[in-house]
């Protein structure tokens, strides 16, 4: 009698999974004399499956020092919008409402090229 095998299986992600909205937005320089950066200017919006990092984003953030993190699952704009860590990120939801959250990382999924998971951040300095 042999073994049944079991292999395992990437977690499925779906639209009906994707539930909260987020922004993608920059900041442009401050009209007038003064110098600096005021003005949020939003890039692309869509919805997200967020989570609570994993082991290896926790790995990532080691070097860091973070307040709070978390992962988001979003379905690959090509080419409406490239994700970059020098844009910000806000999720319209009333548990993160006021909060710029940093790109950390971003891993595309060159198997699927349905999705990309990007790990966000907020650092203890800010």
């Amino acid at each position: 009698m042999t073994k049944p095998t079991f292999e395992y299986q990437k977690p499925k992600v779906n639209n009906g999974a994707m539930r909260t909205p987020v922004e993608f937005f920059q900041y442009r320089p401050r009209k007038g004399p003064e110098p600096g950066e005021q003005e949020k200017q939003i890039i692309f919006n869509c919805f997200a499956e967020i989570y609570n990092p994993s082991m290896k984003d926790l790995e990532i953030l080691n070097s860091k020092t973070t307040k709070q993190a978390v992962t988001l699952t979003i379905r690959d704009p090509q080419t409406g919008y490239i994700v970059s860590n020098k844009h910000y990120v806000e999720v319209m939801d009333r548990r993160y409402s006021g909060i710029r959250w940093n790109i950390v990382d971003v891993r595309n999924d060159f198997t699927d090229n349905r999705f990309i998971t990007i790990l966000l951040a907020v650092y203890g300095d800010e």
